[in-house]
């Protein structure tokens, strides 16, 4: 209920500040069940703009220092986010990542780890997010975002097609496979700005 409530501030709030365009959300709004949400990171308002634009509740993975704060700590949980820690490997985030995948909700993850505001870089793809989808079996759902994040900025929000990315996988999954993979779906995330427009709401 808390979830909701906020959402539907939020989503007044979003309408009024920037000029937002959602472009195919039938692609995630359609679908029951568990899926991960990946998407380019710009700003921190991001996991805002996606929340908003969803149906269901979006568990976020979110950076450790934001739940310092004993207040903010207790809303993001509220909201169902959790902490990751990014300088090393997170073992709570990936736990809580499949148990929300388990109870067939949506995980939203940012592949880059941090906000990158210089567009694609391969190098910046980590591997983390393609363990998690095998692991836990789920598709995933890439998401392109453009800004720019100013008043009356016109914020574009394009969905991608569900994708299994390990359907053709015949090999042993390794670290080079996922490595692999997550350079795959950052490719998929940054191709949307071209390929991604076509229903708009």
């Amino acid at each position: 209920m808390l979830y909701k409530i906020i959402v539907v501030l939020l989503k007044i709030l979003v309408h009024i500040i920037f000029n937002l365009k959602i472009y195919n959300s039938d692609k995630i709004n359609n679908i029951e069940g568990r899926i991960i949400v990946c998407s380019n990171h710009i700003s921190i308002i991001d996991p805002v703009i996606l929340a908003i634009s969803l149906r269901r509740q979006v568990h976020f993975m979110g950076k450790k220092e934001l739940f310092e704060n004993r207040l903010l700590s207790y809303i993001f949980k509220k909201l169902g986010a959790f902490p990751v820690d990014r300088e090393g490997v997170s073992f709570s985030a990936i736990k809580n990542s499949l148990n929300v995948l388990k109870n067939d909700g949506i995980l939203g993850i940012y592949p880059e780890g941090t906000r990158v505001s210089e567009g694609y870089n391969e190098s910046n793809a980590k591997p983390g997010i393609a363990m998690i989808a095998n692991k836990s079996k789920s598709k995933i759902i890439p998401v392109y975002i453009k800004g720019p994040y100013k008043f009356r900025g016109k914020i574009e929000l394009y969905f991608g097609n569900p994708k299994d990315y390990f359907n053709n996988t015949t090999e042993k999954v390794n670290s080079e496979k996922y490595a692999e993979i997550g350079k795959e779906i950052l490719k998929d995330i940054y191709k949307l700005e071209k390929t991604g427009k076509t229903n708009v709401y």
